[in-house]
């Protein structure tokens, strides 16, 4: 578990996006809700779980995460699917009931970045810059959430600026080149070169 309630463990997992942005609340596995099953089988219905993830569950989405950034692998590298309210907030209420996602962390020494890809029926990269949008804003720790449009590889995107007592944090969303995913970026305390090259790392 992190030291500092704003910071990531390499360790930690994608939390519920209803609840907080990403890095806000601190660990991925920390408070509002349990832990994710160690492990699931995911040719199965989620039978009331509202989150389950490991390695390898989805494969095809892993392999959307950029291999390195900056020459470095991701600290942890899985997959998963969120499947109730609790886990998936507005998106949920839209009607989109089930995501599954790929994800890696890296530990930049001082600093950490969340990639992500997500994927599930009816699911627009708006609709989930919203959720992050409204969970930043909900939360109690954040201070100064701004949140602007702007394009990565000429397709739109949302990006959402925020920072806590001790971090400061933005979120990059946006559609994949195929059309077949939501791309994620989540970077806390590190240099905008390193989040633009984040960026750009995507296939």
């Amino acid at each position: 578990m992190p030291s500092s309630p704003s910071r990531l463990s390499p360790r930690a997992r994608w939390r519920p996006i209803a609840l907080v942005a990403l890095f806000v609340a601190g660990s991925l596995v920390a408070a509002c809700g349990s832990a994710a099953p160690a492990s699931f089988d995911p040719s199965t219905a989620c039978n009331g779980a509202g989150r389950q993830q490991m390695k390898g569950a989805y494969p095809a989405l892993e392999a959307r995460i950029p291999a390195q950034i900056d020459g470095k692998p991701a600290a942890s590298r899985d997959s998963g699917r969120f499947c109730a309210r609790e886990t998936l907030g507005s998106v949920y209420d839209a009607g989109v009931t089930e995501v599954h996602f790929g994800g890696g962390i890296w530990d930049l020494g001082g600093g950490f970045l969340q990639l992500g890809a997500f994927a599930g029926s009816g699911l627009t990269p708006a609709m989930f810059a919203e959720e992050y949008r409204r969970g930043a804003q909900a939360a109690k720790s954040t201070q100064g959430v701004k949140a602007t449009t702007l394009q990565v590889d000429g397709r739109p995107a949302w990006r959402i600026d925020l920072a806590t007592d001790s971090s400061r944090q933005a979120i990059v969303v946006w559609g994949s080149a195929d059309g077949a995913a939501v791309q994620v970026v989540v970077a806390a305390d590190v240099d905008e070169t390193v989040l633009q090259d984040a960026l750009a790392a995507y296939p």
